[in-house]
């Protein structure tokens, strides 16, 4: 495409360029999903800390947002729906790699939170919650707090989180769970 071709469909806004991708018009569907490539790729690495793996998922994203573009009606707008199908597809990694309870433990640290798409009240609910979470996190033990680190930001298996801290697995496994436990608990306070 020429630049004069790539004018057009930058000056041209998400809805008009999702009408243009709905009608099988590539260029526009590139162009939509040229304009939040970065936004969804540091959202990405923000929830996983594997810059490979981020990338994998932005690639199924884009995938799942070019099969079911027509199946978008505009409720919300274009971001926001770009937004939850790439967490959905984030959760769906975890998931394949077996790490649903983190997931649902911490579902208050990895939820959106995009400007504007909430109301201002539950925005406020939501940051200080996963403050609370991030603060009683950071008031563990220092085995307890680097195990479950691991866990959650790296998503590092059991097996991998031993021989980094130099314990047993078994070790490894009773810091993780006692961590949890007590984050559960202090959130609960």
């Amino acid at each position: 495409m020429n630049n004069r071709g790539r004018r057009k469909y930058t000056q041209l806004d998400d809805e008009a360029l999702t009408r243009r991708a709905q009608q099988g018009d590539n260029p526009a569907f590139d162009a939509l999903l040229g304009r939040y490539r970065s936004y969804i790729k540091q959202y990405l690495l923000r929830l996983i800390a594997d810059p490979d793996a981020a990338e994998d998922i932005l690639q199924d994203t884009f995938i799942k947002v070019y099969t079911s573009i027509h199946q978008y009606r505009g409720d919300s707008s274009f971001k926001s729906w770009l937004f939850v199908i790439a967490r959905n597809s984030w959760k769906n990694h975890l998931r394949s790699h077996q790490y649903q309870a983190h997931i649902d433990q911490y579902k208050d640290v990895y939820d959106l939170d995009i400007a504007g798409e909430q109301s201002p009240e539950n925005a406020l609910i939501q940051q200080q919650q996963s403050k609370l979470i991030r603060v009683a996190i950071d008031a563990l033990p220092t085995k307890q707090r680097t195990t479950v680190t691991l866990r959650i930001n790296r998503q590092l298996p059991f097996v991998h989180i031993a021989e980094t801290m130099q314990c047993s697995l078994s070790t490894a496994k009773a810091n993780h769970y006692i961590g949890v436990k007590t984050v559960g608990r202090m959130i609960a306070a």
